[in-house]
């Protein structure tokens, strides 16, 4: 009963995430109050027994002081607790003194209470440690300054005044031994405690160390040389005991010595970042190889040195890495293939309609065969484009754009007007299910330019413009020609270019707008 009123009284207002050494200042703090509190009680009912009124009011006056820090430190308020206990037991002790007079040797309690600040505060609180041990010794010389005399001092009879002296003596003896023994139990107690968590820890981060996954050694920093290895490590080397990695440079596990610039790379590493990170091949005690993930990172254990090397076997994950690799260089090569070989079969589809083209004679019928023929090589300018780029999913639309309206326009070479052309597609790119529809919309539209728009004229010009925000493409294909009423013929299509223009619109769920100001403007846009 009474161990546990002792622990509760020991722990008002302590938290369990303050640290230990302030755990322990707070716990010695209630103990000393609670000492205090429980003496001077008993001196209330000394004083009251030898009629001493003024020596009862001062203890009151304690007690209720006593209660009060007991209340501030349950408010968690521990660094005020402190600080007004001392304060508070210095005037208790200096009002007992003038109250009693030198005789009683009430001022010798002075000494153990001095101590008490360098007991409750941490040598870093200096200042307050400092101040605290000055107020008891200016107390203790105010008592001689002022001769232990004052209002309510009260003459005591000589046996009486024996019996107090005896009384105050062994209190202070008890209360020495009071603040020894607490400081002392409550050090006992916490390093108990302290070298009980640091044996748990240190056997979890053995079973951590023994049982990872991973290979893990420790390396002397300045001889570079392994001096700890787990059972994984031995395992994966295929050692008969971790002695066997004693004394070894980890660069003797690996297949082949590291060059000089990835040793140079790694002291860079580990100088400056304190970490080094590498796929390395190994080799074991039998001659097996294996891939590892190498990380090899600084740690300070005590005041030195040391390399925590981890080792991954990545040898599986190595392997499947170098399966697609090789797998999707195949399916790239093979897809160049066939964006090449359409490329060529439609050119030689476009190359016999051209030689069909020279037997027919009528004019209107070569015309057709020639814009055939530029259909199909705005189809095949899309593969060869596929063929040459890094990535086989989307194309460069400007290089399109310049290529396919060279081709046109060597096509239409005998038309009289010269047309200028000023192309804005920087930085926009197309996906492959896009590019056909679009390269076939473009074609359409400069070869009406061709046809159409600057009949009767010298020159002209044509300005296409691509943007790309997010996903929706834009394209605006603008001639300042004679211009013609394009959206009720869009409408209501009467030529095969305009009726592939609506369709393959359509196709992209795109939309399809026509302004006939100063010229002709199509705006098609679409989400991708």
């Amino acid at each position: 009963m009474f161990k546990k009123s002792w622990d509760t009284i020991s722990n008002i207002g302590l938290q369990h995430t303050i640290g230990t050494s302030v755990a322990k200042r707070i716990k010695l703090t209630n103990q000393l109050v609670a000492f205090s509190f429980a003496f001077t009680l008993i001196y209330i009912f000394v004083f009251i027994f030898w009629e001493l009124r003024s020596a009862v009011k001062i203890e009151i006056t304690a007690i209720a002081t006593y209660l009060l820090i007991f209340l501030i430190a349950h408010m968690k308020q521990y660094q005020l607790a402190r600080f007004l206990f001392i304060v508070g037991l210095y005037i208790h002790l200096f009002a007992l003194c003038l109250c009693f007079g030198e005789a009683s040797q009430i001022h010798l309690l002075f000494i153990p209470a001095a101590a008490i600040p360098l007991v409750l505060f941490d040598l870093k609180e200096i200042r307050t440690i400092f101040f605290l041990v000055l107020l008891a010794i200016a107390t203790f010389s105010m008592l001689y300054l002022l001769n232990f005399s004052s209002s309510f001092f009260v003459e005591l009879p000589s046996v009486l005044q024996i019996k107090m002296r005896v009384a105050f003596n062994i209190t202070a003896i008890i209360g020495e031994v009071a603040v020894i023994y607490s400081f002392i139990g409550n050090f006992e107690r916490s390093e108990r405690k302290l070298d009980e968590s640091n044996e748990l820890l240190q056997q979890q981060l053995q079973a951590i160390f023994e049982n990872s996954y991973d290979a893990l050694f420790l390396v002397d920093w300045k001889k570079r040389k392994i001096i700890k290895a787990n059972q994984r490590a031995m395992e994966m080397f295929e050692m008969d005991s971790p002695d066997e990695f004693y004394d070894s440079y980890g660069t003797d596990l690996h297949k082949e010595m590291p060059a000089d610039s990835e040793m140079e790379k790694m002291r860079n590493a580990l100088n400056t970042q304190g970490l080094y990170e590498g796929e390395v091949l190994y080799k074991t005690k039998t001659g097996k190889e294996f891939w590892g993930a190498l990380a090899i990172k600084l740690v300070l254990i005590g005041n030195e040195k040391y390399q925590s090397v981890r080792v991954t076997d990545i040898t599986v994950e190595k392997k499947a890495k170098a399966h697609v690799e090789t797998s999707l260089h195949e399916k790239e090569i093979l897809l160049s293939e066939i964006h090449h070989r359409v490329k060529n079969n439609m050119a030689v589809i476009s190359g016999l309609l051209g030689l069909q083209s020279s037997y027919v004679e009528d004019e209107r019928s070569r015309l057709l065969f020639e814009e055939s023929r530029n259909r199909i090589h705005s189809m095949a300018l899309i593969h060869d484009k596929l063929y040459q780029h890094e990535t086989f999913a989307r194309i460069d639309f400007n290089a399109y754009c310049n290529d396919l309206i060279n081709y046109i326009r060597t096509s239409y070479n005998t038309t009289s007007a010269k047309i200028a052309y000023s192309i804005t597609c920087n930085d926009v790119f197309v996906d492959i299910k896009n590019a056909v529809p679009c390269g076939l919309i473009l074609n359409e539209l400069i070869s009406n330019v061709y046809k159409h728009a600057f009949r009767g004229r010298e020159e002209g010009e044509v300005k296409i413009v691509c943007t790309k925000m997010g996903e929706k493409f834009t394209m605006m294909v603008s001639d300042n020609g004679i211009g013609f009423n394009a959206e009720d013929i869009i409408e209501q299509p009467v030529s095969l270019g305009l009726t592939l223009i609506t369709a393959l619109v359509a196709q992209v769920n795109g939309t399809i707008k026509t302004t006939n100001r100063n010229g002709t403007t199509y705006y098609i846009s679409f989400e991708e």
